[in-house]
């Protein structure tokens, strides 16, 4: 009999699933599209993603995830059995499929059950709960399993994981409500205001992730269209980094208030740990320019960034999962 494993992360932004010995089968946006007075989505994840503000009323598209947690359980679990039919097109009838799910560290017990019948919805055997800010740590090739503590810090969609981590568990860890997509909504807004500009959440991400700097003098810049507010024509206009690090500043000004909060939580054991270890940053956000450099000047800590940081969650809980079985 056949057993199968899979990683999964079910992310605000994005949803990730990793096969034992196959490597990342899926990474797609944690979207559905459905029709008006349908109960089921026609579409999810990137085509989801493609519709959004090119579609009449009749069509909505939706984050059944939201600040890391089930908001919309019914379109989670359609939306999960999609990407599911995506990776296992054909179940063997005598496999055991087993799922190590890795989810925020801030969640209570009825949200983790949210997670877990949406994963048991697709017929899956047992679940494993690990915690992002551990895996992710795995993730970035850190050595968890040393006496010696690290920050683990996960930016996230819609969540943002503050933890200590030594020897293998969290010494200590909260969690934040926000992440890239509130970032993504503050830029939109920005514009919106300051150039009279109306542009699509999706325009907003591209500036985000193409554009937005957090070095004072950065000349990057970048055309994006939109509608005018004053005469509802469309229009363009060059944005510069620096008119977006402004909308931006106040959610990196408060992740490092978090960080000064979370190391005052610790012991001065712990602390002294730290000091030398610094902070290991994960999470799309993590490839902003210049966001290691901007925690570090703020807290005089060193933080690091892995090679890919949006991925270290799920492969770290591949390792991990490996590592301990």
């Amino acid at each position: 009999m056949a057993r199968v494993h899979f990683i999964v992360e079910l992310g605000s932004s994005n949803t990730y699933i990793y096969r034992i010995g196959s490597g990342l089968l899926l990474a797609e946006p944690s979207l559905v599209a459905t029709k008006y007075g349908k109960e089921e989505p026609f579409a999810v994840g990137f085509d989801a993603k493609k519709l959004i503000g090119k579609t009449s009323e009749a069509i909505t598209v939706i984050s059944p995830i939201q600040n890391g947690t089930v908001a919309n359980k019914p379109m989670a679990i359609e939306m999960f059995k999609m990407f599911y039919k995506k990776v296992v097109p054909s179940k063997k009838i005598f496999d055991i499929i087993d799922v190590t799910l890795c989810i925020s560290n801030g969640l209570t017990d009825n949200q983790i059950e949210d997670f877990k019948e949406v994963i048991y919805s697709s017929g899956i055997g047992n679940i494993e709960i690990v915690y992002s800010s551990i895996v992710s740590l795995v993730g970035a090739d850190v050595n968890i399993n040393k006496p010696s503590a690290v920050i683990s810090l996960n930016i996230g969609g819609g969540t943002t994981d503050f933890a200590v981590v030594s020897l293998n568990e969290i010494v200590t860890g909260f969690t934040i409500n926000f992440g890239g997509i509130d970032m993504d909504e503050a830029i939109r807004q920005y514009i919106y205001n300051t150039k009279r500009l109306e542009i699509s959440i999706l325009s907003a991400e591209k500036l985000k992730n193409e554009c937005l700097s957090l070095y004072e003098n950065d000349t990057s810049n970048m055309e994006v269209s939109g509608i005018d507010i004053d005469t509802k024509k469309p229009r363009s206009e060059i944005i510069l980094s620096t008119d977006i690090r402004i909308s931006v500043l106040h959610f990196f000004d408060n992740i490092c208030a978090g960080l000064e909060h979370l190391v005052n939580l610790c012991s001065p054991e712990i602390a002294s740990d730290i000091a030398p270890n610094g902070i290991v940053l994960t999470g799309g956000v993590a490839n902003l320019v210049g966001v290691e450099d901007y925690i570090t000047k703020k807290l005089s800590l060193p933080c690091f960034v892995p090679e890919e940081p949006s991925i270290a969650t799920i492969v770290g809980g591949a390792k991990y999962y490996l590592d301990n079985h």
